[in-house]
Parts: structure tokens; C-alpha cells; sequence
């Protein structure tokens, strides 16, 4: 059984999922119930999306695409491929999309015979792994990555956002997006004009974001991403390098044998640098 699109007003919403600012994609204010049966499943990164047909209000059947998040946490939280097929009939919570297009970001995703919940994002974000010593090479140095046997990855940080380490607590989404844009000012000490890019992008739900164009992140962001990070040490190369599992999913390279800058045969510029 198809059933029909209806959209309501909510309060307000949260971020689950994504690689891209949230906020320039979905409308928090809004909410979405769709019943329908599953045409596509791509699971893929950065996010994983099913596609369902729906007939709208005036009996048309249109399809929708939902999004239900990266497939990595997907897994770790339960939620498998083979748990959706084509021809499933299921009925979906979640928040549409800013623009025109048929798109949600599922809350929750019900199959609709049994009635068993298959998705629900995670109440809270996963606390990080307990503390243990540092692995260590043989000669004591601290091994960035994983020790022999072991596997791992940097992840969960404290937080997704940049502000002064001074600043006190400021209200906004994991995005960065102010719940009040006049505490622009308590962020940073901004010169005017980046003060207005700021505040810009902030009025425009972050759509200008790099990461929405697949540009890498700079500086600490890269370490910030909620899928995390991985130093692969290669010492007989003399360098390191460093995986990015958020982002555009880039990685770059650090070299540690004291060459200057730019000689080296496989030096590339980039966005990271050489």
C-alpha cells in the first residue's frame, strides 16, 4: 500500500548525520512522514540513501530519496544492508529538504507489515573508548597508530565546532550554525570583513560550507570529523600518513625525514600543502 507525503512543523531538530552541514540541506523547522515501497538502496559514502515511491496529496506517484547516514556508523549501530529490500513497503519519520526536491533525512525507518523499527538514529553520540597507555615502537617512541595486532582509528572528539578556547559556552548545531547569530561576536575576535563572511554564512544555513563542495578540510577540522582519523607511520619512507574519514575523505602526508620543502620527487601541491 502507498500512502501520502504529509508535512508538519516541529520545533526543532538534530543532526545525526552527514558529512556536509546538515543545515544547508534539511529544514530542522519541518517534519516529514512518508509511507511507500523501496525502489533503490545505494549504500555508499559518504551517506547511505534507499529511495522510496510515494503518492503525494493529489494521488501522483513520485519518488523520494531518504538518507539515513553514513554507512560506517550505520553498521556499528546495527542497521545493515540486508536489512531493507527492494519491493519492502516501510514508513519513514524524518526532516525534508530545504529545497524543492523530494528528500528527507530519516528519523525513523518502520517496516510496515511487521511493524518493526528498522532505523533510529543513536540518542547520544557514542562516548570515546576508555583510556589505555600509549602504544609504543620498540625504541619507546608513541605510536600514532594502532600497535601490532591491534586496529583502530582516532575518533569521537570532544567536539565538531571551533571557537576561542576563551569563548564561554555558545549555543549551536554540530554544524556550527548559531542558535542566535548576535553571539557572532563571542566566537572570535574577527576582523570586519571576516566577521561579515561569517555571520554571511551563517544567514545562508552554511550552504557556502567547503565541505558541501568536497574541498578538504583545513587546520584542526580535519581532526574533527565524526568518522574519524588514522596515522599510518611509514619509517622507512620517512613520513606519515594521515587518513581523513570525515570530509571529502582526502589524506595527506607528512614527511619526517627533514627534507626541505618541495624537492621531493612526489611532492604535490595541494590543499594540505607539500
Amino acid at each position: 500500500m502507498l500512502g501520502v507525503a504529509i508535512v508538519t512543523f516541529l520545533s526543532s531538530a538534530a543532526s545525526m548525520f552527514s558529512q556536509r552541514p546538515f543545515s544547508a540541506t534539511y529544514d530542522s523547522a519541518r517534519q516529514v512522514k512518508l509511507q511507500g515501497v523501496v525502489t533503490r538502496i545505494d549504500w555508499v559514502n559518504p551517506a547511505a540513501f534507499f529511495f522510496i515511491d510515494v503518492r503525494d496529496a493529489t494521488g501522483t506517484l513520485v519518488n523520494w530519496a531518504v538518507e539515513i547516514g553514513n554507512p560506517l556508523e550505520l553498521e556499528r549501530d546495527g542497521w545493515k544492508r540486508s536489512a531493507l529490500h527492494v519491493g519492502d513497503t516501510v514508513t519513514i519519520e524524518g526532516i525534508p529538504a530545504r529545497s524543492e526536491s523530494r528528500q528527507a533525512s530519516a528519523k525513523s525507518v518502520v517496516l510496515t507489515r511487521t511493524g518493526k523499527r528498522l532505523f533510529a538514529p543513536p540518542a547520544t553520540r557514542r562516548a570515546a573508548a576508555s583510556a589505555a597507555p600509549a602504544p609504543r615502537w620498540p625504541d619507546g617512541q608513541i605510536r600514532l597508530g594502532p600497535p601490532p595486532g591491534k586496529t583502530g582509528y582516532w575518533g569521537a572528539p570532544t567536539t565538531k565546532v571551533l571557537v576561542e578556547n576563551t569563548a564561554a559556552k555558545i549555543p549551536m548545531t554540530d554544524d556550527g550554525l548559531l542558535l542566535n547569530i548576535t553571539d557572532a561576536d563571542k566566537v572570535a575576535p574577527f576582523l570586519p570583513w571576516a566577521k561579515a563572511l561569517y555571520e554571511h554564512r551563517q544567514r545562508t544555513f552554511l550552504k557556502d560550507d567547503p565541505l558541501s563542495r568536497c574541498i578538504p578540510p583545513g587546520g584542526p577540522r580535519q581532526f574533527q570529523m565524526v568518522n574519524g582519523f588514522q596515522f599510518i607511520e611509514q619509517k622507512e619512507l620517512g613520513r606519515i600518513l594521515v587518513l581523513l574519514g570525515g570530509g571529502d575523505r582526502n589524506w595527506r602526508v607528512i614527511y619526517t625525514d627533514g627534507r626541505p620543502l618541495g624537492t621531493a620527487a612526489e611532492a604535490v601541491p595541494s590543499y594540505y600543502g607539500f
